[in-house]
C-alpha cells in the first residue's frame, strides 16, 4: 500500500483528523469499467480541502460529485464538458481530473490535464498582487501551498509515467503549451483574489508558456541523460508497463 501523501492548508483539525467539505463516498458496488491501460489505482494523494483518494473526499466546486464516478465513461463525459469550459476550470478541478483519469488508466489524458493544471497554477501565482498577499485562511497564501501539493504528490506517478515515452511526453507538454495563447479572466476564476493589473497578465501567460518550452527543449535535447537516470533509479520499472 503506497502511503498517502497529505498537506494541510486548513486551520481546523480535530485529534489530528483534518474536517473539510466532501462528497459521500459512492456505492463501492458500482461498475467500474477500466481502460485496458489501467496501471495504478487509486493514486495515494490528499490535498485538503480539496481530495482525498482513501476515502474518494472530493470538493472542487461543480464537479465534484461527477469527478467521484466509479465509471470510466462517466468520467469521459465529465472530460468532455470540462474540455468545452477549460477557460473557466480551476486548478483544483483540473489535478483532480487529471489523477482520477489515472486511477482509471487514460494515462496520456491525464498528463495532459496535469501538465493543463500546473500551467494554471503557475499563473495564478505570478499574478498575485504581491501586496495583497494574505495569510492563513486567504486564498493568496493557501491555493499555492495546495497546488504545489498536487503537484508533488500526483507528479511522482504522473510524471514517472511520461517519462515512459519520452517524445510523447513532448507531444502533450507542446499540446498544452499551445492550447493556453492568452490568459483566462483570473478576476472571475478567483473571485476576492487581488491580482496585478490585468494588462500584465499576457506577459504573464507568456512566461508560464517559456518555463513549458524550456521543459520541451531540456527533454528533447537530453533524451538519452533522461533515460539514463530513470534507469539508474528504476523508474520505468515502477511506472511503465
Amino acid at each position: 500500500m503506497r502511503k498517502t501523501g497529505l498537506i494541510v492548508i486548513s486551520v481546523v483539525v480535530i485529534f489530528g483528523v483534518i474536517i473539510m467539505g466532501c462528497i459521500p463516498l459512492q456505492d463501492s458496488t458500482s461498475k467500474i469499467v477500466i481502460p485496458p491501460t489501467s496501471t495504478f489505482s487509486p493514486l495515494p494523494v490528499a490535498v485538503s480541502p480539496f481530495y482525498n483518494s482513501e476515502s474518494n473526499q472530493i470538493n472542487v466546486g461543480n464537479y465534484s460529485e461527477r469527478l467521484g464516478t466509479y465509471d470510466f465513461q462517466e468520467l469521459t463525459s465529465v472530460v468532455q464538458e470540462m474540455a468545452k469550459q477549460k477557460d473557466v476550470l480551476t486548478p483544483e478541478q483540473m489535478f483532480v481530473l487529471a489523477i482520477r483519469l489515472f486511477d482509471f488508466g487514460d494515462n496520456d489524458n491525464a498528463v495532459y490535464w496535469f501538465y493543463e493544471a500546473q500551467f494554471r497554477a503557475k499563473l495564478f501565482q505570478i499574478a498575485l498582487d504581491p501586496e495583497h498577499v494574505g495569510g492563513i485562511g486567504d486564498p493568496s497564501f493557501e491555493l499555492p501551498t495546495a497546488y504545489r501539493a498536487f503537484t508533488h504528490f500526483a507528479g511522482v506517478y504522473i510524471n514517472g509515467y511520461a517519462g515512459c515515452d519520452i517524445e510523447n511526453w513532448v507531444s502533450i507538454t507542446r499540446m498544452v503549451k499551445n492550447n493556453n495563447p492568452k490568459p483566462p479572466d483570473l478576476a472571475r476564476l478567483f473571485p476576492g483574489v487581488v491580482f496585478v493589473e490585468s494588462s500584465q497578465w499576457p506577459l504573464l501567460n507568456n512566461q508560464v508558456a517559456e518555463g513549458l518550452d524550456k521543459l520541451i527543449n531540456y527533454l528533447s535535447d537530453n533524451q538519452k541523460a533522461v533515460k539514463q537516470q530513470r534507469k539508474e533509479t528504476n523508474m520505468d520499472a515502477q511506472f511503465c508497463k
